[in-house]
């Protein structure tokens, strides 16, 4: 059973011994493989430091209750045993992992052979993938130091590396544990970015702009015609465009403002819009503050005397009654 406490696999005497009896058993079938045999549990390394734990707990409390005596002793040559073996057993797993990666990336022109099978994970120790993980690399940092690729294919052929549009995402980003799918990482790949089309300029001289110019002369007459539209649109929308009064503007301000002058061309362009019907809302307000000068309206001067009622535009009748001369006086 696992104490959550301190994170250390704790065992019992039968479970111990089931651990003790695998760890010989497995010592015994990869004596004889070149390649690393499946291990009973993935856990076996964790499993086995527990097991040299209970041991070492049970040699202690024999010492502690009866000295140095026959139980004692028959723990300590269990130990020293468990030890042996351990070692002996790592030895040859790591021969093999390293047998195994070498074999497996340094083909006969560079090539993973085939005739290798690849290693089940699940059935062996995280610890030795990671082993076997950084033993393929070292063999590939061999590979490219000495330029195996070259030495295997000749001289001139190298190793293309496949590009992928930006945004390519390999089948290993979905894996959650360490080494992807194959367990050695994902292959290299080269994103490319998008790159921005350059635009050819083509360089004419005067002759040929005129030629092609006389060769569509009723194309070159709509586009002149619709863009000095545009152009006169864009000048009435200007001239037309209201001002309305400031909020700054004092009642002596607007007293004293006259009328604008009008230039000819504004004056013709007003002129062409007087045809046009337009509506003008009127608002009724009620003079509450006397003012010795008229002030200008659109229909002329205005006179302000208390208690007088007038229809103005909303925008004179707005401005009146936020300066305090006039209020509100609907119908």
């Amino acid at each position: 059973m696992v104490d959550d406490t301190d994170k250390t696999l704790r065992l019992d005497s039968s479970k111990a011994k089931s651990i003790e009896e695998e760890l010989y058993a497995t010592l015994r079938q990869q004596v004889e493989r070149l390649h690393p045999v499946q291990l009973p549990m993935s856990d076996f390394w964790q499993s086995s430091g527990a097991l040299l734990d209970h041991i070492e707990g049970e040699l202690n409390n024999a010492v502690k209750n009866e000295g140095h005596t026959l139980r004692s002793h028959t723990a300590s040559r269990r130990q020293a045993n468990v030890r042996r073996v351990m070692t002996e057993l790592a030895r040859k797993r790591l021969v093999s992992m390293l047998n195994h990666a070498v074999s497996s990336t340094l083909g006969p022109e560079g090539e993973t052979s085939s005739a290798i099978p690849a290693l089940d994970w699940n059935k062996h120790d995280p610890a030795e993938q990671k082993f076997h993980n950084q033993c393929i690399r070292l063999v590939e940092s061999f590979m490219a130091d000495v330029n195996w690729s070259e030495m295997q294919k000749g001289a001139g052929v190298t190793h293309s590396i496949p590009k992928l549009p930006s945004g390519t995402q390999q089948l290993d980003a979905f894996v959650e544990k360490p080494g992807g799918l194959t367990g050695r990482g994902p292959p290299p790949i080269e994103i490319l970015m998008a790159e921005e089309k350059e635009i050819e300029i083509q360089e004419m001289d005067e002759e040929d702009r005129i030629s092609q110019m006389e060769a569509y002369p009723e194309m070159m007459e709509m586009a002149n015609q619709q863009t000095i539209e545009e152009n006169i649109e864009d000048v009435i929308e200007e001239k037309l465009v209201p001002s309305a009064p400031s909020k700054s503007m004092t009642l002596d301000d607007l007293i004293q403002t006259g009328p604008n002058k009008v230039s000819p061309s504004e004056e013709k362009v007003v002129l062409q819009e007087e045809d046009v019907p337009q509506t003008i809302e009127l608002l009724r307000i009620r003079i509450i503050e006397s003012s010795d000068e008229p002030i200008m309206t659109s229909d002329g001067e205005l006179s302000l005397e208390v208690g007088d009622v007038h229809q103005l535009d909303q925008v004179m009748a707005n401005y009146l009654i936020n300066s305090g001369v006039a209020e509100s006086a609907p119908l």
